[in-house]
């Protein structure tokens, strides 16, 4: 990720003088808590950076994800709504406590925030939650709720 195009071009004109980029990676994955007492899931965010090299990241015990938050769940009661609707209240809960989650990054992202690098060092870190093909991990369904696509009948990569 670092030696992309895309990383090349933010360092030279998308930040400020002598900024770093901090590619963020979120990553989403609904669980199914226990098979045994009835339908309780579990929606955890982790959340990575890009500047970690790959062959790290990739190694759990690396700890490179960390864990930030849980989404709420939601069953709606789809005997009083139509499973359109119940379809369009769980996406909309879905991308609200995102931009919970999220908020304090899209201030870091204006401002910048001074952040140690492995060295030691202090360096003023740009948080980039947007960049090509890598930003957010997901299986299908849950990359048809990122891009608000309807799963089964469109690709949310397209």
């Amino acid at each position: 990720m670092t030696s992309s195009d895309w990383m090349w071009e933010m360092q030279q004109g998308q930040i400020r003088v002598g900024g770093t980029v901090l590619p963020i990676l979120l990553s989403t994955d609904k669980t199914q808590l226990t098979a045994f007492s009835g339908e309780h899931t579990a929606y955890p965010v982790y959340m990575s950076i890009g500047n970690i090299a790959k062959h790290v990241r990739r190694q759990p015990s690396q700890r490179a994800f960390r864990l930030i938050g849980y989404l709420p769940t939601l069953k709606p009661d789809e005997t009083t709504m139509s499973q359109d609707q119940a379809r369009i209240i769980r996406n909309r809960l879905f991308h609200k406590a995102m931009e919970i989650i999220c908020r304090s990054l899209f201030a870091a992202a204006k401002d910048g925030v001074r952040l140690p690098d492995s060295t030691g060092a202090v360096r003023l870190c740009f948080p980039i939650l947007a960049f090509p093909g890598a930003s957010y991990i997901a299986d299908y369904p849950e990359q048809c709720l990122v891009t608000c696509t309807r799963y089964g009948q469109t690709c949310p990569k397209c």
